[in-house]
């Protein structure tokens, strides 16, 4: 070979591999992600999601870290110089922002806990239907499930419930409560009256159906002595005592967010609102035997927390 032609090519070579990923992806849909600037260990949870958005979307992430008390006016100027083409926000201030971006751009919300509300996204929520799955696989003589929540933070997810129930061979019972105390008055009647040992209590997240200082303890002593399964969607529950917990994978849970972006770029327009179906377990091993449960060491290493 030429050797002027020889060293041509070296320097082609150099150039590419010097150039940065953003720049190689010159031409890919833009996709930036507002994310609150916050500390350890929360902001592993952020870069996870981030990394996860990455491995996925097949476009240019641009991540811009929301302060506090952010201004929304220098958040939109930053936006208007990237010109991205979509918008993925994350947490409350992400969520905050969102709201004020509705209308002008594609945005997608995620990494909160919410009820529908207009806006495009994934729900911290855990998904009913993989809830109830993971329920018949780990407690198959289950046949009752009663769950009361707040209708309006939790009454959707009770509505995809349902339909998961049935499709699990189980049946749902649903107490809806507006306060504490008409849920404290709800459960206190099941545990007098109906909960046995082939019943489950689904916790909600909500602070009325879910409420961790009055609530869990309840169910926890109940669930102990009636033998019955408590599980819910934070993990904390199943260290303190719940058969299982199932909560958001966060690196799946960009994937998904991305994957939304996607179909956002392309003119699909994703659905309205989510709960997230990308999920990890954790299980409570004293629980499950106490329950008479025991589990295979397959299922046993499919689990992400074991307590105690």
């Amino acid at each position: 070979m030429n050797k002027t032609i020889l060293n041509i090519l070296i320097v082609v070579l150099s150039l590419l591999l010097w150039i940065p990923p953003q720049t190689a992806a010159w031409g890919a849909p833009r996709v930036a992600v507002l994310y609150p600037e916050v500390r350890e260990p929360y902001l592993s949870v952020f870069n996870n999601i981030i990394r996860g958005i990455e491995s996925r979307s097949g476009s240019q992430v641009i991540p811009y870290a929301l302060p506090e008390n952010f201004d929304p006016g220098k958040v939109q100027k930053w936006l208007s110089s990237r010109r991205p083409d979509s918008v993925i926000t994350l947490g409350s201030r992400g969520f905050q922002m969102a709201k004020s971006l509705e209308n002008r751009m594609p945005v997608i919300v995620g990494a909160v806990l919410l009820a529908p509300n207009g806006l495009s996204g994934i729900s911290m929520a855990a998904d009913p239907a993989a809830l109830l799955r993971n329920l018949k696989t780990l407690a198959p003589r289950t046949k009752r499930v009663f769950v009361v929540y707040n209708p309006a933070d939790s009454g959707w997810l009770v509505q995809r419930a349902k339909d998961a129930a049935r499709e699990n061979q189980l049946e749902l019972l649903a107490f809806p409560a507006n306060d504490l105390r008409e849920a404290v008055t709800a459960y206190r009647d099941l545990i007098e009256k109906q909960l046995g040992d082939t019943d489950a209590v689904w916790l909600t997240m909500d602070d009325v159906g879910g409420n961790d200082k009055v609530v869990l303890p309840m169910l926890l002593e109940a669930a102990w002595n009636k033998r019955f399964v408590l599980f819910s969607s934070k993990p904390s529950h199943a260290k303190q005592g719940a058969l299982f917990s199932q909560f958001p994978d966060n690196y799946g849970l960009g994937q998904s967010l991305a994957e939304m972006a996607r179909q956002m770029n392309q003119g699909t327009n994703p659905a309205t609102l989510i709960p997230t179906k990308d999920l990890q377990t954790a299980v409570n091993l004293r629980t499950a035997a106490h329950l008479g449960l025991n589990f295979s060491s397959e299922q046993q290493d499919s689990f992400q927390l074991k307590f105690p």
